[in-house]
């Protein structure tokens, strides 16, 4: 099945508003296969058009290597991509292992959590949190989305009291105080089976900045945001708001009242190709 909202237009927009580029294709490898052993990269955003639970479900499904390790450094993303990615780590008859590398957070914690064995580097961290959803409507439209999120967040509820030492209570508080955690701290929850002392890993180095609650740690590894360029911004007015050429022009020289256009129209329909993405 194609989704329509799969193209190269949104595409571009997802990456530049991660500002990771789509030429890099290092989010997601397999790497050092032989016939006894495997390895998966789960790098940077969890779904379309990074780390695609299409792709991944594929992947594994296709290996029948006794031994697979799936590598794990991410901020999270969909929930929905994370748990069919889950799922398949879960049914694979390998019973693969997972390793967090540096962070996984959110929709990442989900992956980490689906391995037989699973394993983080002793400075790595891991973050749980109830989900979230951005959006634009009328009250009906938020009441029936909080009420989508409401069961999403008690099947996570179930998934983390089934991964870990943990009753619901706790995991619930937990999830609603958004909740970060070393290797220690989550093999004591039963988050992880297993520290790993030796070995280099990798640094985070994502944008955390939607979470509330970032350990003093992550902060200082935080990608700088940039203002952007006058014409990265006009593209973006073009491709993503639909305006003429002329028209972003015009935005950019006399502020959001040009042509008739008003702030709440222009964030409008910003925002409705935003929720179009985030699926």
């Amino acid at each position: 099945m194609k989704l329509s909202y799969r193209n190269e237009k949104n595409a571009r927009f997802i990456s530049s508003y991660y500002n990771i580029p789509l030429e890099n294709k290092d989010w997601f490898k397999v790497e050092n296969s032989t016939d006894d052993e495997s390895e998966i990269l789960i790098y940077s955003y969890i779904g379309w058009p990074f780390n695609d639970s299409a792709e991944f479900v594929r992947a594994i499904s296709s290996m029948k290597q006794k031994k697979i390790l799936i590598r794990i450094n991410s901020p999270g993303g969909d929930a929905f991509e994370a748990n069919a990615m889950f799922n398949a780590i879960k049914d694979h008859p390998s019973k693969p292992t997972t390793r967090i590398e540096s962070l996984a957070a959110s929709a990442a914690s989900y992956i980490a959590l689906a391995g037989k064995e699973k394993q983080a580097y002793k400075n790595a961290m891991i973050m749980i949190h109830e989900p979230m959803s951005g959006m634009c409507g009328n009250q009906h439209e938020f009441r029936e989305v909080a009420d989508i999120l409401a069961q999403i967040n008690e099947n996570m509820v179930d998934m983390y009291v089934d991964n870990s030492n943990l009753g619901k209570k706790e995991i619930r508080e937990m999830l609603k105080a958004e909740t970060w955690m070393n290797a220690k701290t989550a093999k004591e929850k039963g988050f992880i089976d297993t520290i790993i002392e030796a070995g280099k890993p990798v640094k985070a180095e994502f944008d955390l900045s939607i979470f509330a609650n970032i350990p003093d740690e992550l902060k200082s590894e935080q990608i700088p945001k940039t203002e952007p360029d006058i014409r990265s911004t006009e593209k973006l007015l073009r491709d993503v708001g639909g305006f003429s050429k002329n028209r972003a022009k015009a935005i950019l020289a006399r502020g959001w009242q040009a042509e008739g256009e008003s702030y709440e129209e222009i964030t409008d329909k910003i925002n409705k190709i935003t929720n179009l993405l985030r699926g």
